[in-house]
């Protein structure tokens, strides 16, 4: 039994190896490739709905190159460059055999193929660029804001068929996190979104980019006071003076860094001698370049009143002049000026003319002779209980010696 055995496999190998009989075999699973496809493309034309698509093949020949035949040795073909218009397609396909060494497939013969023809959609091709949007569907920590989105690139171009290309509104970033205190930054798939709203599947578009560097600044918030510097004059104290600013406070944004420090904003000086009563002013709200205003307002209104004090108006003779350049005569032209004092009811009524003098700068007003107006500014001597209110000036004639 053990020769019989020995002398079966030796006749088998004998046959197989050394005769190489005839046989006949499938190949199957065979990837049909399509030919020719850039030059479809360069008519606006592309295949959908056939790309992937085998075939099986039934051979006749010696048993060597029949078992030699694979995807890598049998190469299934069409070609589509004599195509110029959209349509449905079914042609049969070219079968070329890659002959690898040491083996012959002149013996090959097809004998049968399964499908007979190969059916394909060619369709017209377009191509678009779609801006990038984003949506996060997080949060950010209580005291910290979100800023605007920017993407890398901020657009993408998609390819493919025509009719779905035109479906595309837009790519969806979506960048989904918790309690957010720190700006976000990384690389994000996005979706397709269609005209309509509605999310489109886009799987057999082609796009330059699979996915978006994203970045989501967060900056914290702080509510800082708006306030005013009051310089005291015309007899004002703090008890006499009302002060309301509208808005109080506004809210900023910014590094932590940065906000940490900032305690309030000042809007500027009020010089109270000036003020005649009550006056309203608009002052410009200044911030940082590096922080934001989140309130939105870019001006503040600032409403002085002053309280409890009594006017008196003097008439005032002492005029005087200092920085007079040399070469130049100043004369007065006026000769008398009635100045306006402020304070408690009894402080006023206690001041005297004496106690007033009007002094003139004539270090700036000489640059032309002949009679000008010139600012003037008005001394209360010996008093810190009553002030000077308003601004004055005079009319002086200046000649050259």
């Amino acid at each position: 039994m053990v020769l019989s055995v020995i002398l079966a496999v030796v006749l088998w190998v004998y046959v197989v190896g050394v005769l190489n009989p005839d046989s006949s075999g499938l190949v199957r699973n065979l990837p049909v490739t399509f030919v020719g496809t850039d030059v479809l493309e360069s008519r606006g034309l592309m295949i959908t709905n056939g790309l992937e698509q085998t075939v099986t093949l039934n051979v006749n020949g010696k048993r060597d190159a029949l078992l030699a035949l694979s995807a890598e040795t049998v190469s299934i073909t069409i070609d589509v460059s004599s195509i110029t218009q959209p349509g449905q397609y079914s042609n049969e396909y070219q079968i070329s055999y890659n002959q690898p060494s040491g083996v012959s497939f002149s013996s090959l013969a097809t004998t049968d193929r399964y499908p007979q023809t190969v059916s394909y959609t060619v369709v017209r091709q377009a191509t678009r660029t779609i801006p990038v949007k984003g949506m996060m569907t997080g949060k950010v920590a209580d005291g910290y804001q979100a800023g605007e989105f920017s993407f890398a690139p901020a657009a993408i171009e998609i390819r493919g068929e025509e009719s779905l290309v035109n479906q595309i509104d837009y790519v969806l970033v979506t960048l989904d996190q918790k309690d957010m205190t720190e700006t976000y930054s990384g690389d994000l798939p996005y979706t397709f979104i269609g005209f309509t709203g509605d999310q489109v599947d886009g799987s057999a578009l082609e796009a330059d980019t699979a996915l978006v560097r994203t970045i989501l600044p967060i900056s914290q918030l702080k509510e800082v006071e708006l306030t005013v510097n009051l310089i005291h004059g015309g007899g004002t104290t703090d008890q006499n003076v009302k002060c309301e600013i509208e808005p109080k406070t506004i809210m900023v944004s910014g590094a932590s860094a940065d906000l940490e420090p900032l305690k309030e904003i000042s809007l500027g000086d009020i010089d109270l001698s000036k003020v005649l009563g009550s006056d309203t002013l608009s002052f410009h709200i200044p911030l940082a370049a590096e922080l934001t205003n989140v309130s939105g307002s870019t001006e503040a209104t600032v409403k002085v009143t002053i309280r409890g004090l009594t006017t008196a108006t003097l008439e005032v003779d002492n005029i005087e002049f200092i920085n007079v350049p040399e070469g130049y005569t100043p004369q007065k032209v006026t000769q008398t000026r009635q100045v306006q004092i402020r304070g408690e009811a009894e402080a006023v009524a206690s001041v005297t003319q004496s106690q007033l003098r009007i002094v003139a700068d004539l270090n700036n007003a000489v640059a032309a002779t002949g009679t000008q107006t010139v600012p003037v500014k008005v001394y209360l001597d010996g008093r810190s209980d009553v002030g000077v209110v308003g601004d004055y000036n005079i009319v002086v004639s200046i000649t050259r010696r």
